[in-house]
């Protein structure tokens, strides 16, 4: 019996023993290098540190206009309610590692009587931008025209994504575009 007790005793601490030794700290890992194997060359290339961007520190503000006229011929006479809608959106500093999405919107109704109505609409912006020669801002437009009662059908929608796609203007500049729909 002694000698059963012992034999059980040394199991339970042969089988207790790794789970003990896996509590130990753990010692800190070696440090290495960050990169990756280039397998066309077999060369290993180190991806370099991330540079600490502060696009708020390096960014100027340039402000402007950009106003949409589009004239609308009604072609669905029973359309009484026209309403227009623009916007202009511009990535600052597309080719970095934190870019920057900014979009100003408006919405109008439609002026004019008959199978003819225009819209005018204005869309003011004031963007911080790091990179601005380098940024592209894209102008979109969309018309929609329905009765008089709420939910009235028809209803009809013309949109048109990118309309425009240029630089962005320089500061306090002013750009007028000009569109026609059929609805």
């Amino acid at each position: 019996m002694r000698i059963t007790k012992l034999v059980l005793i040394c199991m339970c601490c042969v089988i207790v023993a790794p789970a003990v030794w896996g509590q130990a700290a753990n010692s800190p890992a070696n440090r290495g290098i960050l990169g990756y194997l280039d397998p066309h060359t077999g060369a290993f290339r180190p991806i370099p540190p991330a540079a600490e961007e502060s696009s708020d520190l390096a960014a100027t503000t340039f402000t402007g206009t950009i106003t949409v006229t589009i004239t609308v011929t009604l072609k669905t006479t029973v359309l009484t309610n026209i309403t227009c809608s623009g916007d202009v959106s511009v990535i600052d500093g597309s080719t970095t590692t934190s870019p920057r999405f900014f979009t100003e919107f408006n919405n109008v109704a439609a002026t004019g009587t008959g199978t003819t109505r225009t819209c005018k609409v204005s869309i003011p912006y004031a963007w911080a931008l790091a990179t601005q020669s380098s940024d592209n801002m894209t102008t979109s437009y969309a018309v929609s025209g329905s009765t008089g009662t709420v939910g009235g059908l028809p209803q009809r929608f013309s949109t048109i994504n990118p309309f425009d796609t240029r630089k962005v203007p320089a500061n306090g500049a002013t750009t007028a575009l000009t569109a026609a729909v059929t609805l």
